[in-house]
C-alpha cells in the first residue's frame, strides 16, 4: 500500500481526466489509489468558488486528484507519449502529508445508527478519529411508535468530532461518510509539502 501521496492538478475536463487515469491504474492493475475532486472535494485552498461549483456541479477546464506518490511519474510519462491524442497536461504536484475533516451527525433510525457505528468502530489504520470524535446513542422506550418529526424518539445516536491522519484512510473515511444524507461533512483539510 501506497504512503505517500501527490495532489496532481490536470489541465483538462474532469470526466477525460478520470476516464484516463482510471484507464491508466486499471491497465497497471492497481485499485483504490486515486481519488477524484468531484467524490472528495478537493480544489485546492485558494478555490473559494469551490463549494459553488460544486453544488451547481459545474465542472472547469482543470481537475485535481490525489494518487500514490509513485504514480505520478508514470502518469506524466503516460500523458507526454500522446500529447496531440489526449487533451490533458499535468498543471501543478504536490505532495499532501496528511488529511483531516470535521463531521456531524443525528440520526433516529437505528439501522443507519448501526452503519454508522461499524464505520467508527473501524477506523482505518493511521486515521485518528476515536480520540477526538465522540458518539452519543441514547435509547428512550417511551418514544416508541411517536411519529418521526416529533420531538421524542425511541432511539438517536449523534456524532461530532474531527478525522484526520493517512491520506488515503481518512479520504476513504470521507467517500464512505458522504453516502449518509444525515452526515454533515466539513471540508476536506489537506496539508501540503512543497509544489513541485
Amino acid at each position: 500500500m501506497n504512503t505517500h501521496y501527490t495532489e496532481v492538478v490536470i489541465e483538462g475536463h474532469l470526466d477525460l481526466a478520470k476516464g484516463f487515469v482510471m484507464g491508466f491504474l486499471a491497465g497497471r492493475g492497481i485499485e483504490g489509489s486515486a481519488f477524484f475532486d468531484d467524490a472528495c472535494h478537493i480544489g485546492g485552498e485558494d478555490d473559494a468558488a469551490g463549494p459553488l461549483v460544486r453544488l451547481l456541479g459545474a465542472r472547469g477546464s482543470e481537475s485535481t486528484l490525489i494518487i500514490g506518490a509513485g504514480l505520478c511519474d508514470l502518469l506524466a510519462a503516460a500523458l507526454d507519449r500522446q500529447p496531440q491524442a489526449i487533451a490533458l497536461r499535468i498543471k501543478k504536484v504536490r505532495p499532501v502529508l496528511s488529511a483531516a475533516f470535521t463531521c456531524t451527525f443525528r440520526t433516529y433510525s437505528r439501522e443507519v445508527g448501526d452503519r454508522l457505528k461499524a464505520i467508527f468502530g473501524c477506523i482505518p489504520a493511521g486515521v485518528d478519529g476515536n480520540s477526538a470524535f465522540a458518539l452519543e446513542e441514547k435509547s428512550d422506550p417511551a418514544g416508541k411508535g411517536h411519529e418521526f418529526f416529533t420531538p421524542l424518539h425511541d432511539y438517536e445516536l449523534a456524532g461530532s468530532g474531527r478525522i484526520s491522519g493517512s491520506v488515503p484512510g481518512v479520504l476513504n473515511l470521507y467517500q464512505r461518510l458522504k453516502r449518509f444524507e444525515v452526515v454533515d461533512l466539513g471540508e476536506l483539510e489537506l496539508t501540503y509539502g512543497e509544489t513541485r
